[in-house]
């Protein structure tokens, strides 16, 4: 903890530490939902109902956006009856009977006016979720559904909103077969918005699970883990976050790599980190285990518990406790999703992203 910095339940100095709206910018994650969910209701992407494309091409920039893709793509594509295809540019390949989406935050990188420009000549169905203006509107000329963000926030914010505007373009196309459930925007909101309020920082960090969270890892060694695909992705995220929001480094894998890890690097357990007769003055610094945060759902939840066993630090992060508003847990698919759990992720994506806020406020490494 840096001197002078407000604790976690010091809530006057968080507010005034605060001076960026960090906090906000993160609670405004449910809105972002409801923003492209009210573009879907005005008809944007009205023009792919008929659509039968040969491929969807996602042409992605980096950070969030890129996480957004991994995440839609882990989930969904064994369920759309159409190749999704993930790509830093656009490919040579392109024509008029593809779907292009861009997916970013920089509306100056000429890599998706670049993208815009070829895919409209190409006479390929062109959707944008970036911001539409500067080179990039130029490029479009037009033509593009406009699936650009509503709500402003910082590209470290963005991830729930670029991965609502992929489902929003895959739920689109009706004429494609799709398996299993769509994502109900209006619980996805409702539980983002109830996740935010239950982060203010007016709650104490008993009551807060985002400040829980930043508790549990101030000044650790962290890895993040996941016991499924996307929730590995969830996991890579995570790291990603506490660096980009806090400065805090971290790694992000999936639970066999961290099992892995540790059973190949035992602990010596000679010194306990809480021995009241360890002076480390006298006997040196105690080396800590890493602490591995294994993000988990309702489903998986049991079954991660008995994986981790062998992990001399560890801790579950997961929704404790379903709220009623959102749906039960489903029978597994063949890579261990249930058609529910992309809810459950990307709430706990919010709350992450607030423990690393918390994390920046108190000045934690």
């Amino acid at each position: 903890m840096l001197t002078g910095a407000p604790d976690l339940d010091d809530v006057t100095s968080l507010q005034a530490a605060d001076v960026d709206g960090r906090l906000r910018l993160a609670a405004m994650t449910g809105a972002q939902v409801r923003a492209v969910d009210e573009a879907v209701r005005e008809g944007v992407l009205a023009p792919l109902a008929d659509l039968r494309p040969r491929a969807v091409v996602l042409v992605v920039g980096g950070g969030t956006a890129s996480a957004a893709a991994d995440l839609v793509v882990t989930t969904m594509a064994s369920r759309v009856d159409v190749p999704i295809v993930v790509a830093g540019t656009l490919p040579g390949w392109i024509g008029p009977l593809d779907l292009v989406v861009l997916v970013g935050d920089d509306a100056g990188d000429m890599t998706f006016a670049d993208a815009a420009a070829r895919a409209t000549r190409r006479r390929a169905e062109l959707v944008v979720d970036v911001p539409l203006e500067g080179p990039l509107a130029e490029a479009a000329g037009g033509s593009a559904l406009d699936l650009s963000p509503r709500i402003p926030a910082p590209p470290e914010f963005r991830f729930v909103g670029h991965v609502v505007a992929l489902l929003a373009v895959l739920g689109a196309l009706t004429a494609v077969r799709s398996t299993g459930p769509r994502v109900d925007m209006g619980a996805l909101a409702q539980a983002l918005d109830d996740e935010a309020a239950a982060a203010h920082p007016g709650n104490e960090v008993f009551h807060n699970a985002a400040k829980g969270l930043a508790a549990r890892i101030a000044d650790r060694s962290v890895a993040w883990a996941g016991d499924t695909p996307a929730s590995t992705v969830i996991a890579g995220h995570a790291a990603r976050s506490m660096y980009t929001i806090a400065g805090v480094s971290s790694v992000g894998c999936d639970l066999a790599q961290a099992v892995a890890g540790a059973a190949g690097r035992p602990v010596d357990q000679s010194a306990p980190v809480d021995s009241i007769f360890h002076d480390p003055e006298f006997d040196g610094p105690v080396e800590r285990p890493v602490r591995v945060e294994v993000i988990t759902t309702p489903s998986s939840e049991w079954s991660v518990h008995q994986r981790m066993s062998i992990l001399p630090d560890a801790d579950v992060v997961a929704l404790s406790g379903l709220d009623p508003r959102l749906p039960e847990p489903g029978r597994p698919d063949e890579v261990g999703h249930t058609p529910d759990d992309l809810i459950h992720l990307l709430v706990l994506s919010l709350r992450i992203e607030m423990a690393a806020i918390y994390l920046r406020l108190t000045g934690a490494r």
